[in-house]
């Protein structure tokens, strides 16, 4: 998109071309000017005196308005007047994240406080899940929950507010399938492979149901895509037990971090801390839909152009 020249609302893509207008003006003065004295070739002079009395050729009058306007409103043309319609972010910029939350019957368990409040797990991450995600606006986001096995709540999607609403939408069922949510977050991601992308894992309990974390991790590894994973609930794994825990292990495979979360207020940290560690320095291109203006100023000069033609050749009968 060629740098256009704003006023009032719309555009000239080309304002180099508005330079013809000054020669609008001299033409405006040229066309206006009086004409010569009238004179007739004559042997003598005598009985002419009548003739002192008549004036000046008459001014150009309002005729220059015919061709003069037409002009100019082409030179608008030609300058391309536009109006934006919108404009559409570039879908190749931000990064795919997949949150892969745990949603197993533990996960009611009231022992969070939110706002003052005491609330379930579920209620506490899913408030501050929403929080993390209006204010990722440039990332498609999608969102698989999981207990025994995992189940798709959003793809991919930069609608996140359809997103947020499926989630809250969702319902607990029983057991814990951590290794299944890793496949299942690595599948829904590999669909699209151009963008950077990322698996946020929440869970408050170890893997009881089908394959161990460790064992799908590396198709996350093998396709390029990080997993923070996070560990909820009031009991906090020592240091020396965090080392060798299972979902930090996965972390370190894939390239993410191992967080633990025993309140709201440390689950919220977790996700900021997420999200600067994946801010990206977006610069956004931006493809911009026009409403062209320059087929109508053509129109109306060709208008004008034939009304002024029309003036004339009528004028011309008359005076005939």
């Amino acid at each position: 998109m060629n740098p256009g020249f704003f006023i009032s609302g719309f555009e000239f893509e080309y304002p180099v071309v508005l330079l013809l207008l000054l020669a609008v003006p001299p033409l405006l003065w040229w066309m206006g000017r009086r004409g010569p004295l009238p004179s007739i070739p004559v042997p003598t002079l005598r009985g002419m005196e009548a003739l002192a009395r008549i004036p000046k050729a008459r001014p150009g009058r309002v005729s220059w308005i015919w061709w003069l306007l037409p002009l100019t409103l082409l030179i608008l043309a030609l300058a391309r007047p536009r109006i934006p319609r919108g404009e559409v972010p570039d879908p190749s910029k931000g990064i795919d994240i997949m949150l892969a939350l745990d949603f197993s019957r533990s996960m009611a368990e009231t022992d969070f406080r939110l706002k003052g409040r005491r609330v379930s797990r579920r209620d506490a991450l899913v408030a501050v899940t929403e929080d993390f995600i209006k204010g990722r606006a440039n990332d498609r986001i999608g969102i698989v929950c999981f207990a025994r096995t995992p189940w798709l709540v959003s793809p991919l999607t930069l609608d996140h507010e359809w997103a947020l609403a499926s989630l809250k939408e969702s319902e607990l069922a029983t057991g814990t399938g951590i290794g299944w949510a890793i496949q299942a977050g690595t599948t829904f991601l590999k669909q699209d492979s151009d963008r950077s992308r990322v698996i946020i894992l929440v869970t408050d309990g170890d893997n009881s149901a089908g394959p161990r974390p460790l064992d799908t991790a590396p198709m996350a590894v093998r396709a390029g895509i990080k997993v923070y994973t996070i560990l909820v609930g009031p009991d906090s794994v020592s240091p020396s037990a965090a080392a060798g825990h299972e979902l930090n292990r996965v972390a370190r495979m894939t390239g993410g971090l191992f967080f633990q979360a025993q309140d709201a207020r440390a689950l919220r940290d977790i996700y900021t801390a997420i999200d600067q560690l994946e801010k990206r320095q977006i610069v956004q291109k931006r493809y911009v839909n026009w409403q062209e203006l320059y087929p109508w100023f053509t129109a109306v000069a060709l208008g004008v152009w034939l009304l002024g033609l029309a003036r004339t050749r009528i004028w011309n009968v008359r005076v005939t």
